[in-house]
C-alpha cells in the first residue's frame, strides 16, 4: 500500500513511542522487582514510573489511531473518487452507444421514407399525372371596313398547353389526351382522342413538349386549341411515366 508522507511519520513517531513506553515499562518493573527483593523501600517516583509509561503508552495508541483512521478516510475517499470516474466512463459510454443507436435509428427511418416516397412515385407513374384546362369558344373578329365577321379557323384560334409535373427523373411513357364540351355528361374514358386528331372544330397538337419546373421536377406539355365559337371545351392529359 502506498501511505502518505504525513500518515508514514505518524506511523513511525507512533510504533517508536509505543516501542519506547514498553521498554520502559519493562524496564521499570524489573527495577521495581528487583528493589523487592533486596527490601528496599519503593518510593512515589518509583510507583509513578510504570504509570506515566502506561498513559504515554495510551497517548501514542490514540495517536496511531487517529492517523489510522485518517488513512481509511483517505482510502475510502480514493476509492469514491475512483468510483466516480468509473461511473462517468460508464455513463459517457452510454451516451455515445444511445448517440449511435439514435443516429443508426434515424438513418433507418430516412431509408425507409426514401423508399415510401420512391415506390410512391413509381405507383404515381403507373397511374399517371393529370392536368387539365378550360378552353373558352374561339372570339369571332368583325372587319369594321365590311362590317361583316370573319369566322374562327384553327390557323386564328388561340392555342393553349396543358401541362403535368414529373420529377425530373422520369421517363415518359404515354401521354394520353382528353377532351369534351364543359356541360358534356360523358365520362373522361369516353372522351380520349389523338393528338393531330379533328374532335370537332378541337385538336391536340401532334407531339408533346417539356420544359423545366424547378430542380426536382419538369413539366409535360401537350397544345391544344379549339376553334368552335359555340362552346368551351375542357382538355386534359394524363402522363405515365417511370422512374
Amino acid at each position: 500500500m502506498d501511505f502518505s508522507d504525513p500518515i508514514t511519520a505518524a506511523f513511525i513517531g507512533a510504533a517508536a513511542t509505543v516501542l519506547t513506553a514498553l521498554f520502559q515499562l519493562r524496564y521499570s518493573w524489573r527495577r521495581e522487582l528487583k528493589e523487592r527483593e533486596r527490601g528496599q523501600p519503593i518510593t512515589k517516583k518509583t510507583r509513578r514510573g510504570p504509570v506515566i509509561a502506561v498513559f504515554v503508552l495510551l497517548i501514542a495508541a490514540a495517536v496511531g489511531g487517529f492517523f489510522l483512521s485518517q488513512y481509511i478516510v483517505s482510502l475510502r475517499e480514493d476509492d469514491q473518487v475512483s468510483l466516480r470516474a468509473e461511473l462517468h466512463a460508464q455513463l459517457s459510454e452510454l451516451n455515445a452507444s444511445a448517440a449511435r443507436l439514435e443516429e443508426a435509428r434515424l438513418g433507418e427511418r430516412g431509408e425507409i421514407e426514401a423508399g415510401i416516397l420512391r415506390a410512391a412515385a413509381a405507383r404515381g407513374g403507373e397511374e399517371g399525372v393529370a392536368a387539365s384546362v378550360l378552353v373558352g369558344p374561339c372570339r369571332v373578329d368583325s372587319t369594321a371596313a365590311s362590317g361583316t365577321k370573319s369566322p374562327c379557323s384553327e390557323q386564328s384560334a388561340v392555342r393553349v398547353a396543358v401541362c403535368a409535373r414529373v420529377p425530373s427523373s422520369a421517363t415518359v411513357k404515354d401521354v394520353q389526351l382528353y377532351t369534351r364540351f364543359e356541360d358534356a355528361q360523358q365520362s373522361w374514358a369516353d372522351s380520349r382522342v389523338q393528338a393531330g386528331h379533328d374532335a370537332g372544330q378541337a385538336k391536340f397538337v401532334e407531339k408533346f413538349f417539356e420544359r423545366p419546373d424547378g430542380d426536382a421536377a419538369r413539366q409535360v406539355c401537350q397544345g391544344f386549341v379549339n376553334w368552335s365559337s359555340e362552346k368551351a371545351r375542357l382538355a386534359r392529359v394524363v402522363v405515365k411515366y417511370s422512374l
